[in-house]
């Protein structure tokens, strides 16, 4: 596995966290918990190009 696989990896776990942290804060309709459900989203479909690769 590559560095750069290890890493993204380790921002969708570290956003993965913080989205569950501001869920359980702000509730699950919040705009920061969006936002960063958005950004989990993004990572994620970033780990899925790699996946077909």
């Amino acid at each position: 596995m590559g560095t750069s696989l290890n890493k993204l990896l380790s921002n969708i776990e570290k956003t993965r966290v913080e989205m569950v942290e501001l869920a359980h804060r702000y509730g699950y309709s919040n705009p920061y918990v969006v936002q960063c459900s958005q950004k989990l989203d993004s990572l994620l479909n970033v780990y899925n190009k790699f996946e077909k690769q």
